[in-house]
Order: C-alpha cells, then structure tokens, then sequence
C-alpha cells in the first residue's frame, strides 16, 4: 500500500511541475484534457502567454522538441520576413547571348531561375500566363521573329537535391511534395483527369493538364466505395515514371488526380517554345536546361523580366493554405542565397533555438523537431507594429473562418478571435499563434504526438482546452 501511495504522489508532483499552471482554473482545464484515453501513449506539448502581461498562463513539457508538421511554416515565414522584407518581390529575367540581325536571334534564349515561386500559380490573384506575357513582349519588342538556337532554362540555383533527403519515400512525386529547383511554374503541379466506374473497377486515364509529354502512367487507381478520394501518386525526381494507386469515388465523369512535374525546368523550356511557336515566332534549337545541356549564357543580355508578387503575399499564400510549395522555396532562398542557417539566425537575435531540428521549410519530414517554448518565444517576438509583424500577423487565417482552420474553433466562442496556423502529419497535430480576447492578446503553442483515435475528434478536444483557458 505504501508502494502505491508513494507512486501516486509522484505522479501528482510530475503532473505539477509539469504545467506550471498560472490559477485552478487553468490547471483543471489542462489536466482535462490530458486525462483523454487519446493520450494513453501521446507526447503533448503546450505554452500560453498573455502578450500584455508576459505572464505564463500555461506551461506544461514546453521544452521538449516535437514534431510540428505545418506550424514549422512559422519558423519559415517569419524568417523570410525578416530577412528580405515584405515588400521584397522575385525577379526572373529573360536573358539571350549571341546577337540579334534581321528579326533573328543568332544565339540561345534564357530563362533565369531565381527561386520564384508564384510563375503560373493558381494561388496569387494573376492571369496564370502573365509570365509568358512578359517575356513575349520582350522578345516582340526586340523585334525577334526566329530564334537561330535554343530556348535554355538555367534551374541551378539550388542545386539538384530537389526534395529533403528526410522526406518520405510515400510522399515523393504527390503534389504537396514536389521537387524544388530553381525554376518552378504552375506551382510544379498537373492533375490526371481518370474516369471511374463501379466500386472496385480499375479507373481509365483520360487527360492531363497541363499536357505532361514524356511521362509514362501506371494507373493501378480503383474506384472506391465512399464518395472521398484516397490516391497518391509516386515518383523520383526527374523520373519520367509516375505510380498512381489508391482510390477515388465511383462513378465519375472525370476526376483530378494531382502530382508533381518531375523536372519543372525542362517542362518549362517545352511549354514556352510551343507558346512562342503558336505565336509566330519560330524556334529552331531545342528545349532544354542548364542540367541537361551545361548551358548558360557567355554574355547575359535581357529581353524582359516577370515581377513575383511582394512576399507578405506570398506569406500569406502560405500560412493561410498552408501551402508546402511555397514554403519550400522561401526555405532554399533562405539557405542557398541569404546564406541563413535558421537556427544560427535565432540564436543571434537572442532566443534559444537549441529545440528547434529543421529538415524543410514546410513540415512535411517527420524528423523535423521544435519547442512550444520556441513556437512561442518567435510569436512574442513577432508581436509589434512594424512592416514585418503586422505581414506575419495578417498572414495566419482566421479560425472558423479562413484557411486550413476554417472548421477550427468555428460555432466556439473564439471563432473569428485567433489567427492560427496549424500542422498535420501522421500522428501529429498542431496548432500555434495568436488569440484575441476583449482587451487581451494571447500567443500560444500546442504540439500533439503519437495521439491515438480519430484526428477529428483531437481537434475538439484541443477547442475545449482553448475555450476553457482563454
């Protein structure tokens, strides 16, 4: 008896220090939530600050590094703010070499790869081929009518890794884990239009779009027996082979399957010699890329240049659809270019980044690792009235209204009173920013690992512990 008394007031004295709760009502909140069976083997870690105060209001494993999923953009976006500012803008330049006589370029066309995310992308508010629309004028402008040699993407800048070497086997070749080079348009996304047909019959390839020439499909999709969609598509970078196998509804029309272009560069260079040639303009050399054909221009001479939109929208883009192909870019900028070590970065500006193990910028590898404490030292460091704190802020969406956490909080009494970005992977869920109540403004971080049960049913017990607190 004596064993289990003395094991029970542990127990009581872990769960103590553990949350550090600042008033009973905050420490019965928490310790509610964290007698839930979804719990059993899971791995919780919480702070919340009153940003007026600097007051603790709930503290409990803070320190420990958990994997973050998607609030991992936090650490990305912030960084990328700070570092080149909201107004910063991509520039991609046209470039050619050789000369040009007579309506024609006696020389090579280039396509300058500067990391830019956003060419053709269905997430900024443009005409998707806008791009092309500049470069075009350009060359209209010079006068150019036929090109003498070939159309080049230059995809070098960083490097030709393409994906984290902590990504997932599974993930590779899916949309929301493409292959980031130096170039990227249409967000490196097609979608595979299938027909489907009676539950458990395979389905039939109809289209892509955009047109993917040089890709071999293997379609071992099935229609299956729900009206949800449960498909991946797999495939290495550069790798002509895609693997498309799960299910989708039955009885479709057509239905989009969406993955990744596996070399961005070189689709690139194809499409715009076809959009030049349906022009009138003709191209006698090749499409090709500077990995492919060691090309690059002997003397860099420009026809035009595309202008991204500035970076808080591109942030924005991000937090709000938690958009993985975005962030990833900004990460490489951050890396490649900036020559920022992320974690080096913080440091310096005075936070302890030792719990911060940072494989990507989007979230999606599992080996990445961060605190609560430091989700939450980086959000009371975003907390002002500055150009760059008031981007960061605007761009987390609104609970229950807005983004990935549109449902979250939504019918709650916080709905539309937290800007919040938040992660999941498998096993993971997270959420971490900005709650707004009366008078008072709130940062806080919340890391769940290795939950067991349905994940619906964690996010409600997550707006419990939230409404209770605050």
């Amino acid at each position: 008896m004596k064993t289990k008394i003395s094991g029970l007031l542990i127990c009581l004295i872990l769960l103590t220090e553990g949350f550090r709760a600042n008033g009973q009502t905050n420490s019965t909140a928490l310790n509610t939530f964290l007698q839930s069976e979804q719990f059993q083997h899971a791995v919780v870690g919480f702070k919340a600050v009153d940003l007026f105060t600097g007051q603790t209001l709930v503290a409990y494993n803070e320190n420990y590094s958990l994997t973050p999923g998607s609030t991992m953009k936090i650490v990305t976006t912030i960084t990328a703010l700070e570092v080149m500012g909201p107004s910063f803008r991509f520039q991609t330049p046209l470039l050619y070499d050789g000369f040009i006589q007579d309506s024609v370029l006696k020389g090579n066309l280039y396509i300058k790869g500067v990391g830019d995310p956003t060419l053709g992308s269905e997430f900024m508010e443009q005409d998707k081929e806008n791009f092309l629309k500049d470069w075009y004028k350009g060359i209209q402008d010079a006068g150019i009518r036929c090109i003498n040699g070939n159309v080049v993407v230059l995809d070098q800048l960083f490097g030709y890794e393409g994906v984290s070497h902590k990504w997932l086997w599974e993930d590779l070749g899916n949309y929301y884990a493409p292959g980031i080079y130096g170039i990227s348009v249409f967000d490196n996304m097609y979608r595979v239009y299938l027909q489907s047909y009676a539950q458990g019959m395979d389905t039939e390839i109809l289209y892509t779009e955009p047109e993917m020439q040089g890709i071999r499909f293997t379609n071992q999709i099935k229609a299956g027996s729900f009206d949800a969609d449960d498909y991946a598509v797999f495939g290495l970078p550069f790798s002509s082979e895609r693997l498309l196998y799960g299910t989708v509804p039955p009885n479709r029309n057509f239905f989009p399957v969406k993955g990744d272009i596996p070399d961005p560069g070189l689709f690139l260079a194809r499409y715009f010699v076809t959009y030049l040639q349906n022009r009138g303009v003709e191209v006698k050399g090749i499409a090709t890329t500077s990995r492919i054909s060691s090309q690059f221009p002997k003397e860099e001479k420009e026809l035009a240049t595309t202008f991204s939109g500035d970076l808080a929208s591109i942030v924005r883009a991000i937090n709000v659809r938690s958009n993985n192909h975005f962030a990833e870019h900004l990460y490489r900028r951050l890396k490649y270019v900036e020559n920022i070590d992320l974690q080096e970065y913080w440091k310096a500006k005075g936070l302890d980044a030792s719990a911060l193990f940072m494989y990507d910028g989007s979230g999606i590898s599992p080996a990445n690792a961060i605190s609560a404490q430091f989700l939450t030292d980086l959000l009371i460091y975003m907390n002002g009235n500055d150009a760059v704190s008031t981007a960061f802020y605007e761009s987390l969406p609104l609970a229950g209204k807005e983004g990935t956490v549109a449902l979250f909080l939504k019918n709650t009494p916080l709905a539309e009173k937290a800007h919040i970005k938040s992660g999941s992977i498998t096993n993971v869920q997270s959420y971490a920013g900005y709650i707004e109540k009366g008078k008072k403004r709130y940062a806080f971080a919340i890391l769940v690992n290795h939950f067991t049960g349905k994940r619906a049913e964690m996010r409600k017990q997550i707006e419990k512990l939230l409404n209770d607190l605050f």
